[in-house]
This record gives C-alpha cells, structure tokens and sequence, in this order.
C-alpha cells in the first residue's frame, strides 16, 4: 500500500507540474471537506479547474475510466463547498489528467481532459 501511495503522489506531482507549465494558477492539493478530495484546484484564464489525477503503471484500461459516478458525485459535493468558502463566480470544469508510466527508461504520458464531464 505504501508503494501505491507513493506512486500515486508522483503522479500528482507531475501532473501539477504539466499544469503550471500550461499556465495554470495552482490553488489548492489534495484538498479535502470532510471525506470529499480535489486532488488540485486550479484556475486559468477565468475558469476555475477541479482536478482529478489518475496514475498508473501501463494500461489494460483507460485510467480516466476509473472515475466512475461515485467519484464524480464526491466531486461535486467537494466543488460546492470549496465554492461556498471561496465564492467566485468564475465559471467550473471537472476535469482530469490520467498519468500513465509504461516502462522506467522512456517519461510517462499525460493525458489532460479539461471538461471531463458536465452536471
């Protein structure tokens, strides 16, 4: 479980990373609302982002596909919070950034969705 945790924080790190490096203003990791997380929030020209990081080794399956209605609903009820203690009227994207390692020696592939679904 450690190895799992640990991976899973690279992958956050290297899509916070790919971020910042596409302009975006990090505002938040990991944030959480009682059991609610946002993995990153974010904002960039006048939209603000609710991220989801999805990391893997390989792929049988897209990683993306890991973020079923549950997730999703957990999301949104974090979204609403994090709205009420941080009004804005700036208009919200759920989105995601599926972080796939498939061998040591070759950089990992990032995949951005930035409207991965609407509610």
């Amino acid at each position: 479980m450690a190895f799992h945790n640990e991976f899973g924080k690279w992958g956050e790190e290297v899509a916070t990373n790919y971020m910042l490096e596409h302009g975006f203003e990090i505002l938040a990791r990991n944030w959480r609302h009682e059991r609610k997380e946002i993995d990153i929030i974010a904002q960039r020209e006048g939209k603000l982002y609710f991220v989801e990081v999805k990391t893997r080794h390989g792929e049988e399956w897209k990683a993306e596909d890991a973020i079923n209605a549950k997730k999703r609903a957990l999301m949104w009820r974090a979204m609403m919070a994090w709205k009420q203690q941080h009004p804005s009227p700036m208009p919200v994207h759920y989105s995601a950034i599926a972080v796939v390692k498939q061998t040591p020696e070759f950089p990992p592939e990032i995949r951005w969705h930035e409207n991965l679904w609407e509610m």
